[in-house]
């Protein structure tokens, strides 16, 4: 089918203006017009998106697709099937595999296998030091040749403050960045949970969130010194909120991403004891939450990155000290994000922005747009169908979530790539 009309889905895209009710029609993959009331020509499949919004698809800067080396929690097919079912068209990968992603014959790896797949756009980051092992610098100008869209050791911090500082200015001359794991080591040592009232009660190793604001004000302090960027992974702290704001003002070139899991869940999570709630950072408490949502509201925080990590059920249920950190998101990030625009702390097109255009430019690729003569490149989703969690409806290997058996607002219907469906909703 060549031929496709979206009929009736109310239209928004901060880039193009469009922001109202509207049909789309869609000739080999382009986006041929856009106006009321069109008549479908013969041979063309009719998506009815009345009860929808139609949006420029979602790009997701901070995933974990395992591959290579632990293809038995994921791998990029199961990884992309997450992605469009979310409404994501471009995930960036993290070099925390096995090996590392620090030679450019591993960056055209994960890329090849991507376009391979073919379901949306898989690119990497690749590593910061050689193996992640925070001492030797990569060769970063080869790595951004082979495709690497920025540099990251993430799961693992950069601890010596002279490389993260040579790492900085070498990304930045040759006009890329590097992101940080803000986590001092030596702060967190083998904690758990959010240092407060719920560990301690529950005898958690505590992790402190000073861990993670000493790291995030060491780098926001680098990067106005040296001029260059910096991004800050998974901000999770209302500390980190102020320092990322005072580095702003300074004017710093910082800027932040969160999860949706920091963003909707607390460390309350884990008062059944369930290893599903360890992440990295960890999830913490309703006022962190708070500042978490109002700095992404008024732009402190720039992106919404999932921080996907899929692990096998046997390693979830390891005791919590020996499990390991991390949950998958790629389905659940709209309906969070939604939740907010419900809760008035934000509208639609501040989703847009955080969802798609931000991290889309801050990889240095041009972000879809909703406009005649572009690929059609977009989500159709009903904001207001409720869906429960299950195993049966989760695409990825993994089913690491506290969400499971949860009711979640928000229902992507279609995605499409490419000018093409990727993504149908069966139900």
């Amino acid at each position: 089918m060549n031929l496709f009309l979206i009929k009736g889905g109310h239209i928004v895209d901060p880039q193009t203006g469009i922001n109202g009710r509207f049909d789309i029609l869609i000739d080999k993959g382009k986006i041929v017009k856009i106006q009321q009331n069109i008549t479908p020509p013969p041979k063309t499949e009719v998506i009815d998106a009345k009860d929808c919004f139609i949006t420029p698809s979602f790009t997701d800067i901070h995933v974990h697709f395992r591959d290579p080396g632990q293809t038995y929690k994921e791998d990029i097919y199961t990884g992309s099937l997450s992605a469009v079912a979310g409404g994501y068209t471009t995930v960036v990968c993290m070099p925390n595999t096995l090996p590392a992603i620090d030679e450019p014959s591993l960056v055209r790896y994960v890329i090849e296998k991507g376009e391979e797949v073919g379901l949306c756009r898989v690119l990497p980051a690749a590593a910061i030091t050689k193996g992640r092992k925070g001492q030797a610098l990569t060769e970063m100008s080869l790595l951004k040749d082979a495709g690497a869209v920025y540099f990251t050791d993430d799961g693992s911090p950069v601890i010596d403050a002279y490389v993260m500082r040579k790492a900085m200015e070498f990304a930045g001359s040759i006009g890329s960045f590097v992101a940080d794991h803000c986590e001092d080591i030596n702060l967190s040592k083998d904690g758990v949970a959010h240092e407060g009232e719920i560990s301690s009660a529950l005898g958690l190793p505590p992790l402190p969130p000073e861990a993670e604001d000493t790291m995030v004000a060491r780098d926001c302090v680098l990067s106005m010194h040296t001029g260059m960027p910096v991004h800050i992974c998974h901000l999770s702290t209302k500390v980190g909120v102020e320092i990322i704001t005072w580095a702003k003002a300074m004017g710093a070139k910082v800027s932040a991403e969160v999860t949706p899991h920091h963003l909707y869940l607390t460390d309350e999570e884990w008062l059944d004891f369930d290893c599903k709630a360890k992440v990295s950072p960890p999830l913490r408490e309703y006022e962190d939450i708070e500042a978490l949502r109002w700095a992404l509201a008024s732009g402190i925080i720039d992106i919404v990155a999932t921080d996907h990590a899929p692990h096998a059920h046997q390693e979830k249920m390891a005791e919590h000290q020996h499990c390991p950190p991390g949950m998958i998101g790629l389905q659940f990030a709209l309906p969070i994000v939604l939740e907010l625009v419900r809760k008035d702390y934000f509208g639609m097109e501040r989703l847009v922005e955080v969802m798609s255009v931000n991290p889309a430019q801050k990889i240095g690729i041009n972000p879809p747009k909703i406009k005649e003569g572009e690929k059609a490149e977009l989500v159709i989703f009903n904001p207001t169908e409720s869906w429960t969690v299950e195993e049966d409806v989760i695409l990825s290997k993994s089913k690491n979530t506290p969400l499971l058996g949860r009711k979640l607002i928000g229902k992507v219907k279609y995605t499409f790539y490419k000018g093409k469906i990727v993504y149908r909703d069966k139900q």
